[in-house]
C-alpha cells in the first residue's frame, strides 16, 4: 500500500512540474516566433520603403520636368501675346 502511495505522489509531482517546465517553454518558443515574425515584417517593410524612395525620385524628376515645360511654355504663350498685339 505504501509503494502505491508512493508513486501516486511521485507521479503527480511529476506531472504538475512538467506541466509547468511545459509551459515556460512554450512561453519561450512564442517570444521567439513573435520576435522572428517582427523581424521578417520589418525586412518586407524596408524593401517597401526602399522601393518607394526609388518610386519618390523617379516622380521628381519627372515633375521638375514638366515645371520646366510649364515655364517655358508660359515664356513662349507670353511672348506669342506680344507679337499679336503689335
Amino acid at each position: 500500500m505504501d509503494n502505491t502511495i508512493l508513486a501516486l505522489i511521485t507521479s503527480s509531482i511529476t506531472g504538475v512540474v512538467t506541466f509547468f517546465v511545459g509551459v515556460a517553454k512554450t512561453k519561450k518558443e512564442l517570444e521567439g516566433m513573435a520576435l522572428n515574425n517582427v523581424e521578417k515584417s520589418l525586412d518586407i517593410y524596408s524593401v517597401i520603403i526602399d522601393d518607394l524612395k526609388g518610386q519618390i525620385k523617379e516622380l521628381l524628376v519627372k515633375v521638375n520636368e514638366l515645371e520646366e515645360k510649364v515655364d517655358s511654355l508660359t515664356k513662349e504663350n507670353h511672348e506669342l501675346k506680344e507679337m499679336l498685339r503689335k
